[in-house]
């Protein structure tokens, strides 16, 4: 994360100054806050195409404190580290270095990243994520996948209580955590 100083609840935590500038250089409006249009102007994937605005709300809603549908500075600076944490795991992964995660790159980065899946998965959530049927996944494209990988593992480890690789779910649990985790 990207503060310096106290921590959190403990005062006022200081931000790093490029977070601050970057902040300001996005919104737009000068309101104190960043709304997904804005976002969506500043994010770029590695071949310099914007994000989607969907994917903008997306980020926004994981570091809305308030609900308010916007970021204030400090919701942001956390996005922030978020976005820097994920484009470091990208480009790690991205062994080729041709700015895209090929299926054998994701299967390699998940199983790095403690994930316990097959191939069938890893091709399963390229054909989902892989929007262009590129065979290769944007940074914008990875985000979204690695988003859903962790909150499902999540949502199944609340259910595995004994990690034992497997659960009892009923089925309208089931259907809860699958809506959960569907992006309209």
């Amino acid at each position: 994360m990207a503060f310096y100083g106290q921590q959190p609840g403990y005062g006022a935590p200081q931000l790093d100054p490029t977070v601050v500038a970057w902040f300001h250089s996005v919104d737009a409006d000068r309101s104190g806050h960043i709304s997904a249009g804005e976002l969506q102007q500043a994010l770029t994937n590695n071949d310099w195409s914007r994000f989607k605005l969907e994917t903008c709300y997306q980020m926004i809603s994981m570091f809305d404190r308030n609900y308010s549908g916007t970021i204030d500075i400090h919701e942001f600076s956390s996005l922030w580290g978020f976005i820097n944490q994920w484009r470091q795991v990208f480009m790690a992964y991205d062994q080729d270095r041709s700015g895209y995660i090929s299926e054998n790159e994701l299967h390699t980065a998940f199983t790095r990243m403690g994930f316990n899946v097959t191939s069938q998965f890893t091709r399963t959530a390229m054909w989902k994520y892989d929007v262009y049927n590129r065979q290769q996944l944007t940074f914008e494209d990875f985000i979204n996948c690695s988003v859903l990988i962790q909150s499902l593992t999540g949502q199944f480890k609340q259910r595995d209580a004994q990690m034992r690789g497997n659960a009892q779910i009923s089925y309208d649990d089931f259907m809860c955590v699958a809506v959960n985790n569907i992006k309209p």
